[in-house]
């Protein structure tokens, strides 16, 4: 098993008990047209519209009892056609990795121009640990659509806004669909009283994604935005707070946990 999967799949859920930073929504259908999947720590999102599922993320390699879930939000995974990845990490692409299960096999991908250098093995993900740099493990399928910052997609009468927003990963992106629904990915944490950068720990340039963080929100001041959907904290409608701390990294300890709703141990729900 590659390095960065054993650590998603066996380290991080071990070491995470207790710290309470993660808290994701549980899979159902949420509203007429936003659904989602939850695995463990992170969430798979769909919005759905005139009979058109779209997909945003993948979530881990090779989660077990998916057909379960996508039971439970009556989709069939078959028919997604589209599948648009925040970023590459494992916890967000391993769903679609060639050497695992791919859960949307009949998907066109879609994943930001600047995050290939990261499926291309070019670039390193992980360079914080001393003495030691990792490389992100994930491989997509070939036919993956590289996108740019302020591409809009119309399918099926949805609208599909791609918005850069660097410093989790040099490829991260945001989705606006419709004007409404934010899909933020990993650049925001987001607890009880707001929005904050995302942790320091994960995130591969921090000051990069403040100043990213502000672009968003000036981006964002003359929209509707009703939800949001977040890649580890969940769905969230107090949109006045989204960016209330945004110049400051969330943190978690447990003596002082990031969200004290967030579960003790997230593979257990």
């Amino acid at each position: 098993m590659k390095l960065l999967y054993f650590f998603d799949e066996y380290i991080k859920p071990r070491v995470s008990r207790g710290l309470k930073f993660c808290n994701p929504t549980n899979s159902g259908i949420l509203t007429e047209r936003i659904s989602c999947i939850r695995q463990n720590d992170v969430n798979i999102w769909f919005y759905n519209k005139n009979g058109t599922v779209i997909a945003f993320d993948s979530g881990h390699l090779n989660f077990p009892g998916l057909d379960a879930e996508f039971a439970k939000i009556k989709v069939d995974p078959l028919r997604i056609e589209y599948l648009f990845l925040t970023h590459a990490d494992v916890d967000h692409a391993g769903g679609v990795d060639i050497s695992g299960n791919n859960i949307f096999p009949n998907a066109r991908i879609h994943v930001g121009k600047e995050e290939e250098q990261y499926l291309k093995g070019e670039m390193h993900r992980i360079t914080k640990l001393k003495f030691i740099k990792i490389k992100n493990c994930v491989r997509l399928k070939e036919g993956y659509r590289l996108i740019e910052d302020g591409e809009i997609f119309w399918i099926d009468k949805i609208k599909v806004e791609a918005i850069h927003v660097p410093g989790h990963t040099l490829g991260h992106y945001c989705y606006l669909i419709d004007e409404k629904v934010l899909i933020s990915g990993d650049c925001l944490a987001i607890n009880q009283n707001g929005g904050y950068a995302f942790f320091d720990f994960f995130t591969q340039f921090p000051e990069m994604n403040k100043k990213s963080l502000e672009r968003l929100e000036k981006l964002l001041s003359d929209k509707n935005i009703e939800s949001v959907c977040s890649g580890h904290s969940g769905f969230r409608t107090d949109i006045e707070k989204l960016f209330a701390f945004r110049e400051q990294s969330a943190t978690f300890s447990r003596s002082n946990p990031f969200d004290k709703e967030a579960p003790r141990d997230f593979t257990k729900y």
